[in-house]
């Protein structure tokens, strides 16, 4: 038979065995067959126990921006490849292929041509990207029924932002939709647009008629 002594060694033991198993915190079951994106969130610890973080949502996002963006601020440093023996090619992509108002353009009308402000307008768009807005207002129509100056003839080499507002006159203010990619014009003094202080002007005629007739 065992004595008191062994028997209360083998219960201390069984004790401490049973404590330690209590103590330690469970283990997060790994899901069979989980999606990789579920398998890639990490743990967190609440109140001493171990969960996984999980995607909540109908559609878990599955996709992320791509960096470095070439349209943040800080754009990275420009690297360069050798393509011959005394040349250097940038292979990144250049001011004008990101922002294509700043794309130089070259424009030739022939002066044998009557153009009117409109057709330079869509000539010079010409596979640049942009398109050229139809006439919001009889202001825009008056623009683009003028005759084109001499002057503008011959644009360029100049960035296309620069020849749209030289075509349109130091008058307009130049928009663009950059969503659309349609360049469109507005008067900076709305006392320029045709029709606007029309009654007044006629009011003051009448006044003057009026007192001539006396």
């Amino acid at each position: 038979m065992l004595n008191l002594s062994t028997l209360s060694t083998a219960a201390l033991i069984a004790t401490t065995l049973l404590a330690g198993c209590a103590n330690q915190p469970p283990q997060a079951p790994e899901p069979s067959n989980a999606d990789p994106l579920v398998l890639s969130l990490p743990y967190f610890d609440v109140d001493g126990e171990r969960h996984r973080a999980v995607v909540t949502g109908p559609n878990p996002p599955t996709t992320e921006a791509v960096t470095p963006d070439i349209y943040s601020d800080e754009l990275p440093s420009v690297e360069v490849i050798r393509t011959g023996r005394y040349q250097l090619v940038a292979t990144q992509a250049s001011l004008g292929q990101r922002y294509l108002l700043e794309q130089t353009i070259d424009v030739r009308i022939p002066a044998s041509m009557t153009t009117t402000v409109e057709d330079a307008l869509h000539h010079t768009l010409r596979h640049t990207g942009y398109s050229l807005c139809p006439a919001p207002g009889p202001a825009q129509r008056t623009l683009y029924r003028k005759p084109l100056p001499a002057a503008h003839y011959r644009l360029g080499p100049m960035p296309l932002r620069e020849a749209l507002q030289v075509l349109g006159g130091d008058a307009w203010e130049l928009e663009v939709d950059p969503v659309a990619r349609e360049v469109c014009y507005q008067v900076r003094d709305i006392r320029y647009a045709p029709g606007h202080g029309d009654d007044s002007r006629d009011e003051r005629n009448e006044a003057v008629a009026e007192v001539s007739d006396a």
